[in-house]
């Protein structure tokens, strides 16, 4: 299926939805998404917003799934899940990476949008450093780390993008983890290991997204040290991003460990109040927002109840000023109340993440995180494991690939598996009922 006929199909299946959904809905939470790729084998169709806000349309995605399936099914003859995506998927599928595709990196994503504040100064004045001549010795390698949300990603698009313009003769190379496996399965596979070996060890800037997930993956750690030391000692520049810092990564040699730190690990943290606001003056400004004393307040109030990541803090933003376009008003405090009625009117509870609900479950059920992170599928694991997946699906952003990796990298539609089966038995089964009841309780205290 070509580009064109996906954008098409895409088309019809948002006409379908005027039927089952409110159409200043549909215009509001699917319109601004774009297909840019399906993927026959894994049965997902990719898309993605120029407003780079993925998790609030997967949120709106994930409450009109019924709506959205059955629309799907009559235009597409089957239904596909949708994944929302920041940037347009680089592992192998059934629809090439579009034209305006280079090297894999977000326009959007530049030192001129990136917000500088006391939680990230380490991090920026490094990769500006880098930029600057392509390669700095004593930041080699850069090892970026911080929760979801806060800026890596977009730092290191900034590198390799201003790398790209103006050292035009120096090879940039952006790859995910993930993307870097696929490619290494695919050359196992194939028996193309050595062009997949040229293709990373004869770059100058080698961009390593996550890093993390190369936990438990022999492999592919072997094939990213050996990659390392030919890059490392011919005086090329390496960044690796994580959630974690090198000394914290589990399930990784520590051979890696100790040159993940051989450089520099600089740590970004979650941006205090006036970074936040900052922030938001941007994003507002670039979305052709005119930062009027009433947007700053609206601005400024969001900035004092949103304080998880930049993800978020836009993605409040991009709501606000949606539902003010559409209903032809002005931005307001009002208005800002009657739209973030989640942020606004939910008392603030203990944050609630992935790892903590798989601790809390761990705990209740009496086993270890790492067995429910293993291959064990015993009931006494799996049951635990798949109630685990549940309440991350039900109580996070975390998409289905990226629960995935939670639990020993399982594939998505393990996943899907697991949490529908928990749909339906929470429906009728009181005990399980109670156990996500007791568990979510313990999260909240």
């Amino acid at each position: 299926m070509t580009k064109g006929e996906l954008k098409e199909r895409w088309e019809t299946i948002l006409d379908q939805l005027y039927s089952d959904i409110e159409r200043i809905k549909v215009d509001n939470f699917f319109r601004p998404l774009t297909p840019v790729k399906i993927s026959e084998s894994k049965n997902i169709i990719y898309l993605i917003t120029a407003g780079a806000n993925s998790s609030f349309y997967q949120n709106m995605i994930n409450n009109y799934k019924k709506s959205l399936d059955k629309a799907c099914e009559k235009v597409m003859g089957k239904v596909y899940t949708m994944e929302v995506v920041d940037n347009e998927p680089t592992e192998d599928s059934d629809e090439p990476v579009p034209e305006d595709s280079s090297y894999g990196f977000n326009p959007r994503y530049t030192f001129d949008t990136f917000v500088s504040g006391p939680n990230n100064q380490l991090a920026l004045a490094a990769c500006l450093a880098i930029a600057d001549k392509g390669y700095a010795k004593e930041y080699n390698p850069l090892f970026i780390y911080s929760g979801p949300g806060l800026g890596k990603t977009h730092l290191m698009h900034a590198v390799g993008q201003y790398v790209k313009k103006n050292f035009p003769k120096k090879k940039v190379m952006y790859v995910s983890s993930e993307a870097f496996t696929n490619e290494l399965i695919k050359a196992i596979r194939e028996k193309s290991q050595e062009a997949f070996r040229n293709k990373y060890r004869k770059v100058d800037l080698l961009l390593f997204d996550d890093v993390q997930f190369i936990s438990g993956k022999e492999s592919t750690q072997e094939e990213v040290f050996h990659t390392f030391e030919t890059l490392y000692n011919s005086r090329k520049q390496i960044i690796f991003t994580s959630d974690k810092p090198p000394k914290d990564l589990e399930g990784i040699p520590e051979r890696l460990q100790s040159r993940f730190s051989w450089g520099l690990p600089a740590e970004i943290q979650p941006p205090g109040y006036e970074t936040r606001v900052a922030i938001l003056n941007n994003i507002a400004t670039l979305s052709g927002v005119e930062v009027t004393p009433v947007v700053s307040e609206v601005l400024e109030v969001i900035a004092q109840n949103v304080t998880s990541n930049i993800r978020e803090i836009e993605g409040a933003f991009n709501r606000v000023n949606a539902m003010s376009k559409l209903t032809n008003t002005e931005i307001s405090k009002d208005l800002a109340k009657r739209v973030l009625t989640d942020i606004f009117d939910t008392p603030k509870t203990k944050e609630i993440t992935p790892e903590n609900i798989k601790k809390a479950v761990a705990k209740y059920y009496g086993i270890k995180v790492a067995d429910m992170e293993s291959g064990n599928r015993s009931r006494n694991i799996g049951y635990p494991r798949q109630i685990a997946i549940y309440i991350i699906r039900e109580n996070t952003n975390y998409s289905l690939p990226q629960i995935g990796k939670l639990f020993g990298g399982r594939d998505h539609t393990t996943i899907r598996h697991s949490y529908e089966k928990m749909c339906e038995e929470i429906k009728t089964d009181k005990d399980l009922r109670s156990a996500v009841e007791n568990i979510l309780a313990t999260l909240e205290e």
